[in-house]
């Protein structure tokens, strides 16, 4: 035998013999840079690379996957400390760029001198980065000159903005000044006492709330440093691990092309280097190549995948028994008390805390288990990159239209500062018809309200010497005053039909609610509870849960069904489509997995004789939660004690299905869950005469959608794929027509010929369909080609981006529910709504596409509807059309007027104390220099109805802008006092320069108030010192009143 025949043996021999870590190989395979197979990412990947011996760079395809590696290995323990590398964004933005580039040098810098881990993609290392620079320190309770502070920021590189959420920001407010140095994981606000730094603390640049205080800060020149080779940063006992080879290539490939799309000027002052290049002096040091194709690998890891569970927890019980039997220890890593207090009783260590993904390792005799098997949910963890801050509140942009309660229909122009002997005034300017304008003072600023007339549809400005105004108002506050009495009536007779009273909640349901593995917002739990004490009044519920795509209807609709199946009866859930109800099968089945409930779905995905048995079973009572598509309203499906029936997507079945079901189900609880529901179901609901609960919170980081609609460019279609593919996501492209689908996928297949490219419609036989969307799902696919199947519901947490071909084809709802598609997790998710560049648009098609574009905010579903209402009215409300007097004040108003009536003739309306200031209150300019922020603040004082919305709001105007100044102090007390008086019912209060009043109701809580001297007690109230003091000592009794 030859020396070469015998080391080629010996070589086969060891490469198959699994390992358990990476840093088992030996030298020789760091050396030769051989292959090792491991069977997926995920968690597994920290695994392998645990407890390197020397300082190591980790390279992946993508930022998802090193944020999961870097997270999992702080959750697994197996490294200390990995360091994250950021990309450079593809922006034109210059100085978020210089920002960018000296935080990466200086994350270099200390990983060339310390060593560690750093995980890095292809983008983040071929990108520019600089180092060197001078810094600026300072330490609380020392003076600084503002000035000096300022002018160094400006001249160092720094940008100043209105709000500071990005590095290489800094803005000043009166005594505060924040800043966002690149050297620094959070911007800096430093307050100050005249020039000494009276405070320092970190805040958040997504809410701008404060997160802690600190001693000392030092901020980062962006300008006097030198960009420099980033070979000379790396440590030279360096061990360099690549994952997935292949993905590496793609990535830097797809990076190249897309900075090579950008302006030349920005490409030439920021080059990159070559990937090819980088690769070659990586030859120096030791590495290894870790990809999941078993073909040509030298090694195998002795790591597996547990099989897919689907929170099917019997099916884990046995998998980790047979486990044991084996010698392998069992650990559990969930967000979920369920599932931790499972792993305890059976034994397991358990730790609180997200995991991507479970594995076994059978060499070291180590499995474990996360919330992906136990409870089939992929939890998000926290992102770490910083994101824009949502705006503070809904202000007023000038030039738009609005309506004065009492004078009409103008055109806002703007706050106007105005001086008065006693002061300075602010006024909000209205012009109205002949360019008359108006001055509305600060009290009165809640009076106006935006609206958005439809386009080629703009309002004629009312004449303040005019009656027209009036008399449009008397109009439809008296078709109010009739409607609401017919409405009244039909509710009534509702009312008066006997249901189902379910009992109050037992330990059953306490174990549905402990399997949520997130948080509930504060809008779910609400709405939990609504549905929660209808289903126990022993009338029959009729529910509206309205949420945006995403915010948790679904749960809501979960534990209601808990309550219906707990508590005797069975349950129906209807969904649109297929696809949808074989989601919530899946998900409802995940959820009720360990109780005792049968959950079953009727749909094309179930064999005739499958549906056949299920139906049988359903009728004899076996089956507690049936889900279907229309086919629920077939004759055959008999339920033997239906009690509750869930409609999802409820605006996608017509008027004909509703009353069907209302028919078959005479008694029954109904709940309609929509993000987008229809007019006439939206119109009845702000009337308060159906129940509606609003999810408007948006779960935890969650982004809105950023839409883009364009004509038709190859080009942009490329750079929006090649984007979200290189961070890891997938991609829809919606085609809605079948007969010419399969022609644009070959375009596509041309267009990205690495990429994994589907088709999903809805003639695609059953098998094949459900097949591509397992894949989908499951990241297998790249870029799914479908028609408006995927309109409903679909939960695909990886695909972000969405890119809709003739779009003007579609319907204001459809592209929205498309649309929710996307950004369903944390990541910022884009919708690019394409249409042909030779096709005029109609009037119709250019205001869908342009209203689509403009509610790009998180929970628009809601105001889309009302502007679907705007388009096309809200139906004959019981008979009574809305004539032109209800169009003339805006349907809003004519809402607003009919809630109003509804509400005084149930006796629940609220009375409000009537206010006036006989003095100049005005929030000083140079406390908040921007406008739009000013009456933004004065709209939100005017708009706080409870006193915890009122202390909340101080709190955090102090926390953003600094000490209150006197005046401020007095408008939030004003707004205190204001938001507690109908509670003690106080009716008015009046603020004078020498004396301050408040009347109210015999015998209401005002009259327990200890007002003591100089306050003096007559008749209905209080008179009391004038000016700021008289307010302030009366919300400090109030505080220590109420608490």
């Amino acid at each position: 035998m030859t020396q070469a025949k015998r080391e080629g043996m010996l070589d086969k021999e060891k490469s198959s013999r699994p390992v358990s870590s990476l840093f088992d190989l030996d030298e020789e395979a760091w050396l030769r840079n051989k292959s090792v197979h491991l069977v997926s990412k995920g968690a597994m990947r920290s695994w392998v690379a645990r407890d390197p011996d020397t300082s190591l760079l980790v390279l992946l395809p993508d930022q998802r996957q090193v944020r999961d590696f870097a997270a999992d290995c702080e959750a697994l323990g197996t490294i200390k400390k990995v360091t994250e590398l950021p990309e450079m964004p593809l922006t034109e933005d210059i100085s978020r760029s210089e920002a960018l580039k000296v935080q990466r040098g200086g994350i270099l810098e200390h990983f060339r001198i310390y060593g560690g881990t750093l995980a890095a993609t292809p983008a983040s290392l071929l990108a520019p980065f600089s180092v060197g620079g001078d810094h600026f320190e300072m330490e609380q309770g020392s003076s600084y000159p503002r000035e000096i502070l300022l002018d160094w920021l400006a001249q160092k590189g720094y940008e100043r903005s209105e709000l500071v959420w990005s590095p290489g920001q800094f803005v000043s407010r009166g005594s505060i000044i924040d800043i966002f140095s690149p050297s620094d994981p959070y911007p800096v606000r430093l307050e100050f006492f005249d020039d000494e730094i009276e405070s320092i603390r970190f805040f958040d640049p997504e809410t701008q709330k404060s997160l802690r205080t600190i001693n000392k800060c030092s901020f980062k020149s962006l300008i006097s440093k030198k960009e420099t080779e980033l070979e000379k940063y790396l440590p030279n006992d360096m061990r360099v691990i690549f994952f997935d080879p292949k993905g590496l290539d793609m990535t830097a490939e797809n990076s190249v092309w897309l900075w090579q799309n950008l302006e030349r000027d920005t490409q030439n002052a920021v080059p990159w280097k070559k990937w090819e290049e980088l690769c070659v002096f990586f030859t120096k040091y030791k590495r290894i190549r870790v990809t999941r194709d078993a073909t040509n690998t030298s090694f195998r890891l002795a790591v597996k995948q547990f099989p897919l569970f689907r929170g099917r927890l019997r099916d884990v019980e046995h998998y980790c028994e047979d486990l044991a039997r084996e010698g392998i220890s069992v650990e559990v890593f969930s967000e979920s008390k369920q599932n931790l207090s499972w792993a305890e009783s059976r034994g397991y260590p358990a730790v609180k805390g997200v995991l991507s993904e479970g594995f076994v390792d059978t060499l070291a005799q180590k499995a474990v288990l996360t919330d992906l098997e136990l409870s089939g949910v992929s939890l998000s963890r926290r992102r770490t990159e910083v994101i824009a801050p949502s705006d503070w509140g809904a202000g007023l942009l000038p030039g738009q239209w609005v309506v004065h309660d009492d004078y009409g229909v103008s055109r806002y122009l703007g706050p106007q500062t105005i001086e008065t002997d006693e002061g300075e005034e602010e006024y909000l300017v209205l012009e109205f018809a002949e360019e008359r304008r108006l001055l509305i003072p600060v009290l009165h600023f809640y009076k106006i309200s935006p609206w958005t007339p439809l386009q080629g549809q703009e309002p004629l400005p009312d004449n303040l010497k005019g009656t027209q105004w009036k008399k449009a108002s008397a109009k439809a506050k008296e078709m109010a005053e009739k409607a609401a009495k017919e409405l009244i009536s039909i509710y009534a007779a509702r009312e008066l039909t006997k249901g189902h009273s379910f009992p109050p909640n037992r330990e059953l349901m306490k174990e549905l609610e402990d399997g949520f593995v997130y948080t509930e917002t504060s809008d779910q739990l609400k709405a939990i509870r609504d549905v929660e004490n209808d289903m126990e009044r022993p009338v029959p519920m009729d529910r509206l849960v309205v949420g945006d795509v995403g915010f948790g209807k679904t749960e809501v609709a979960i534990r209601a069904a808990g309550k219906a199946v707990f508590g005797g009866k069975q349950v129906a859930i209807m969904a649109p489509t297929t696809l949808l109800a074989q989601q919530h099968y899946e998900t409802f089945s995940a959820r009720f997995g360990r109780l005792p409930v049968r959950v079953e779905v009727v749909s094309r995905f179930v064999p005739i004789s499958g549906q056949k048995k299920i139906l049988e079973d359903l009728k004899d009572g076996k089956v507690d939660i049936i889900i279907g598509t229309h086919r629920l309203l077939s004759d055959d499906v008999l339920f033997k004690d239906l009690g509750l029936v869930v409609v999802d997507e409820e605006h996608r079945f017509g008027v004909m299905h509703k009353e069907h079901l209302k028919r078959m189900t005479p008694g029954v609880d109904v709940l309609m869950l929509s993000a987008t529901p229809i007019p006439r179901s939206l119109s009845l609901s702000i009337s308060g005469l159906r129940d509606i609960s609003l999810l408007q919170t948006p779960p935890q980081r969650r982004l809105p959608v950023l839409t883009v609609v364009r004509p038709w460019s190859e080009e942009l279609l490329k750079s929006a794929v090649l984007r979200e593919k290189n961070r890891g996501g997938q991609v829809f492209f919606v085609h809605n027509r079948i007969n010419d689908i399969h022609e644009r996928t070959v375009m596509l297949k041309r267009l990205f010929p690495k990429l994994t490219i589907a088709v999903a419609h809805s003639r695609t036989p059953e098998a094949q369909l459900e097949n591509t969307m397992m894949k989908f799902s499951l990241g297998e696919i790249d870029i799914l080609v479908c028609t408006t199947i995927v309109e409903s519901g679909l939960d695909i947490p990886m695909a972000n981006t969405l890119i809709v071909d003739d779009a003007h084809e579609l319907g204001l709802a459809q592209m929205y529910q498309l649309r929710g598609r996307v950004g369903r997790r944390e990541e910022q998710a884009y919708a690019f709504l394409f249409y042909p560049n030779d096709v005029r648009l109609s009037v119709e098609a250019s205001e869908r596409l342009e209203a689509i574009a403009e509610l790009d905010e998180l929970g628009a579903g809601y105001s889309l509807a009302q502007r679907d209402l705007q388009i096309r009215g809200g139906g004959d409300l019981i008979g009574i059309a809305q004539h032109g007097n209800s169009t003339r004040v805006g349907y809003q108003k004519y809402c607003d007027l009919l809630a109003d009536e509804i509400a005084r003739i149930k006796g629940t309306k609220r009375k409000e104390a009537e206010v006036e200031i006989g003095f100049p209150a005005a929030i000083p300019g140079n406390y908040i220099p921007q406008e739009n922020l000013r009456v933004t603040l004065y709209r939100r004082m005017l708009k706080t109805d409870t006193p915890e919305e009122a202390l909340a709001l101080k709190y955090e105007t102090t926390d953003r802008y600094g000490k209150l100044p006197p005046v401020l102090e007095f408008l939030m007390d004003l707004t205190y006092v204001r938001s507690a008086a109908p509670d003690l019912q106080i009716t008015k209060i009046l603020c004078g320069s020498h004396e301050t009043v408040i009347q109210g109701d015999p015998d209401g809580g005002w009259t327990d108030l200890d007002l003591r001297q100089p306050w003096i007690r007559w008749i209905n109230g209080f008179v009391g010192p004038g000016g700021y003091a008289g307010i302030c000592t009366l919300a400090e009794l109030i505080r220590g009143k109420i608490g």
